[in-house]
């Protein structure tokens, strides 16, 4: 071990340890050679963030040339590499020297959380029905560790669950894509706005424009605010049938209002809903 307790320097000895230390703690592995001008100026980097980090990372350093095997083993092409350790098994890497900034970025993806007790804490509590309270400890947490990214989800996953879309969408807002994913932060936020539309039509009565357009068939404009409303009340094909009508009708009318709100329900309800196929085939039909 370095004079840090935070770094260590890593042989085919000591590396299943340091391994399983990744079941507690992240590990960084930092592979470098003598002769590697980048890891010169990589490596320096590494140990001063280790310190500053105080724990919520180690540092294991691997000379690749005296452990040529740990170096193969873990495909290991060119230097410096650091590969992240979580659970006992790479999670993520990066290679070469890349600024201090992005090393930042790329620890503060990884690094253990001092507030992870009270998160588990908090999913516990909702997973026994709790929800309020989880959203209470939740907000805790976030407050103390606002880059806590995987919190901040989950926080914002909760007050869906409560109908508080706003709310969620300010938070998922910073969320950098990689934490969850693209297409999962996109579903996040599109669950987020729909949210917000159900609340705002709670206890809205729409007898009135049902009777409008029972009465008139081809009144386009009853038909668009019919169908935002059926689809904030979750009643989603309903919703996309009277937007396709409309554009069906006349594609023109409102600047292609009836497209455009067939698109706009597409993205709430997530490309994976059947509903969305079923709907692009129809208009697709309807060009061919």
């Amino acid at each position: 071990m370095a004079d840090s307790p935070y770094i260590y320097e890593a042989n085919p000895q000591n590396f299943q340890q340091l391994v399983d230390a990744s079941h507690q703690v992240p590990v960084l592995v930092d592979f470098w050679a003598d002769w590697c001008q980048p890891c010169k100026t990589l490596m320096p980097m590494l140990a001063k963030l280790a310190n500053e980090y105080q724990g919520a990372f180690l540092l294991a350093k691997v000379n690749a040339d005296q452990h040529q095997q740990l170096a193969a083993q873990f495909n290991v092409r060119s230097l410096p590499t650091v590969k992240v350790f979580k659970g006992g098994r790479v999670v993520d890497e990066f290679m070469g020297a890349i600024p201090e900034s992005e090393i930042r970025k790329f620890i503060n993806k990884h690094k253990m959380h001092q507030t992870e007790p009270y998160r588990q804490q908090a999913i516990a509590m909702y997973e026994g029905g709790d929800i309020q309270g989880a959203v209470d400890l939740m907000q805790q947490v976030v407050q103390h560790e606002p880059d806590f990214y995987e919190a901040v989800v989950e926080l914002a996953g909760m007050l869906i669950q409560q109908g508080k879309g706003a709310e969620a969408e300010a938070l998922l807002k910073d969320v950098p894509p990689e934490v969850v994913g693209d297409d999962a932060l996109r579903q996040l936020l599109a669950d987020a706005k729909r949210a917000q539309l159900q609340a705002q039509v709670v206890g809205i009565d729409t007898s009135a424009l049902e009777k409008t357009l029972a009465e008139n068939p081809d009144d386009l404009a009853t038909m668009l605010e019919l169908a935002k409303l059926r689809i904030a009340m979750d009643e989603i094909e309903a919703g996309l049938e009277l937007y396709f009508t409309v554009h069906k009708k006349n594609s023109a009318f409102q600047d292609g209002a009836g497209k455009k709100g067939l698109f706009s329900a597409f993205e709430l309800i997530g490309a994976g809903n059947p509903l969305v196929k079923k709907y692009r085939n129809k208009l697709f039909s309807l060009i061919y």
